[in-house]
């Protein structure tokens, strides 16, 4: 996601020993339950993964979902009026990226999308999930597509929304955007490319800041938003994965809002074009932020997809 609204609300993670976790199993978090309406949510645990420590929470029931973020957002962001009904259908892992949050990095080594990808199917295995659908918001899109078009980690099927694959044929972010949102005080940035101007709009909007507001926020440094901002600014460039769409071989679904000035919808057909088989569904008078506006629809639709 290249929302910036995380510095709104920060709390103290837990990233003593980051980098040196072993291969033992997970850990839980201490104190780390969300208050309220997020608390079914349940507490953080911590696992290592691609050389790294991942924190991730785990609830619902069904077959296995993994969310994947956007661009620096920390799960946190999830909304839980956007998680609860996907927990009706499915048992949800959601985690942070690498460098945000729960979860740690090691700044000598590039930040780029396939490491990311690499992580990603690092925990799959390490939680043991089985052929999991793989959905991914905004970058996490860009994730979810990368591993689906390298062969990387065993996948289930893939949604994405509000991703591109990279190259001359994906329509890029409007000059300036991926900067403006390494800006974590850029809230009017993050809010109107989530958010369309509509009466929609207005009311999808004021039900994310207010949930937003009583979840509290992870971290995110600095550091990990310029370092995410390059590997993204870096991912359009590459042909690497629109090269290999074709390549992949599992169900997907690309979503993407209709008034997406982040994400053109155009990408989004032409992504629906590419991968064979693939189903395309454009959410009218919906932005960036999607599958907030439209909660209770997209989880419906994503468990259909999964269903088969």
């Amino acid at each position: 996601m290249r929302a910036r609204l995380v510095s709104l609300v920060a709390v103290v993670c837990v990233l003593a020993g980051a980098g040196t976790a072993s291969a033992a199993a997970p850990a839980k978090v201490p104190a780390s339950t969300l208050p309220g309406a997020a608390a079914f949510e349940g507490p953080v645990w911590r696992v290592a993964a691609n050389g790294i420590p991942i924190g991730y929470r785990q609830f619902g029931h069904g077959p296995d979902l993994l969310l994947v973020t956007g661009d620096t957002a920390p799960m946190s962001l999830w909304m839980p009026y956007m998680l609860r009904p996907l927990a009706q259908h499915f048992r949800v892992t959601i985690f942070d990226n690498r460098g945000v949050g729960y979860t740690g990095d090691d700044p000598k080594v590039k930040l780029s999308v396939p490491l990311m990808a690499r992580d990603t199917a690092a925990l799959i295995d390490a939680l043991h999930l089985r052929r999991p659908t793989v959905a991914g918001w905004s970058m996490g899109g860009e994730i979810a597509l990368t591993m689906a078009a390298l062969h990387i980690g065993t996948v289930g099927r893939i949604v994405t929304s509000g991703g591109d694959a990279g190259s001359r044929h994906t329509i890029p972010p409007p000059p300036g955007l991926i900067t403006e949102l390494a800006n974590p005080d850029n809230y009017t940035a993050a809010l109107q490319l989530l958010f369309p101007d509509t009466a929609a709009g207005k009311t999808a909007q004021q039900q994310f800041v207010s949930g937003f507001l009583t979840v509290p926020q992870e971290t995110v440094s600095q550091t990990t938003l310029n370092r995410q901002a390059r590997a993204e600014t870096d991912f359009l460039k590459t042909s690497l994965v629109w090269n290999r769409l074709s390549r992949i071989r599992v169900p997907a679904l690309i979503t993407n809002g209709a008034l997406d000035p982040g994400v053109p919808v155009a990408n989004a057909r032409r992504l629906a074009q590419k991968i064979k088989g693939a189903k395309l569904s454009v959410y009218a008078g919906a932005a960036h932020g999607m599958m907030f506006q439209d909660a209770q629809r997209f989880a419906t639709q994503v468990a259909k997809f999964a269903r088969g």
